[in-house]
């Protein structure tokens, strides 16, 4: 399978061509990504395939060795870092700290983008506190210490830092990493429900098929495959990219695929 473009156009976040080399290894090649305004895409492939790497740089974390990404056609390296999270919240694999926060407290950075240094939080920032708390039912634990919480508790802690940032598009990696399947279900619904632009790196096909609006397939740093769950997640794409024989039916919520997987080939 030669590498494609993924289809998935819109304003906004946009990766043009992008790609990353590090240690002198090709990790990214040529990938394009446009998502569209409030809809949620899926990134999909094997470890190794550059789903983590993708997700740096549409974030400015990391610098394109070829390719730009833009937000509204300005390059994200043009803009001050201030801007850039005032618009784009991060939502990494794993979040931990040793320093002794409420939930609030956590919360309330996402508001550092939005204050000057040194002023107190101002009335629009505890309502944007206070909002996030809410939209992910996390208003009852505002005062509970941080490091009594469990892992998806701690995920949608972190979910709601990011949504008092206030952004218009979310970048999630891997976040059901470590989760139950009834924390993986819940995260994934309330994320998908909010009013912004999301792109999440996804390792399980199903949750992807689920709950994305369009999914991009990486494998060794390009793009093979890119468009809605039921036109990308083939029999053939799964046996081609991840070595597994699958049986891929429309048995999923609202007729999406369902994979049920066989076994590896060969």
């Amino acid at each position: 399978m030669s590498g494609v473009e993924a289809e998935v156009s819109g304003a906004g976040l946009r990766a043009e061509r992008v790609g990353r080399r590090a240690g002198g290894r090709l990790v990214l090649d040529g990938v394009v990504l446009a998502p569209e305004t409030g809809s949620t895409v899926g990134v999909l492939g094997p470890n190794g395939s550059g789903k983590s790497t993708l997700l740096r740089l549409l974030a400015g974390l990391l610098t394109p060795t070829a390719g730009v990404v833009t937000l509204d056609g300005t390059p994200l390296g043009g803009l001050p870092r201030r801007t850039v999270a005032r618009r784009l919240a991060v939502v990494e694999q794993q979040a931990d700290t040793q320093v002794e926060l409420t939930v609030a407290d956590v919360v309330r950075l996402g508001r550092v983008p939005h204050r000057r240094a040194w002023k107190p939080a101002s009335p629009d920032d505890e309502r944007a506190v206070r909002g996030a708390l809410e939209r992910t039912g996390l208003a009852d634990r505002a005062d509970q210490p941080w490091h009594t919480l469990s892992g998806g508790e701690r995920q949608r802690v972190q979910i709601a830092r990011a949504l008092a940032q206030e952004p218009r598009e979310l970048l999630l990696d891997e976040p059901t990493n470590h989760l139950d399947i009834h924390h993986q279900l819940g995260l994934l619904a309330l994320v998908t429900g909010l009013p912004v632009t999301t792109v999440v790196a996804l390792h399980d096909l199903n949750l992807a098929a689920m709950y994305c609006d369009q999914v991009v397939v990486l494998s060794a740093g390009r793009v093979v495959a890119g468009g809605a769950p039921g036109d990308v997640l083939t029999e053939e794409l799964i046996a081609e990219v991840y070595g597994v024989r699958a049986a891929v039916s429309c048995d999923g919520p609202g007729r999406r695929p369902h994979v049920r997987f066989l076994g590896t080939l060969g």
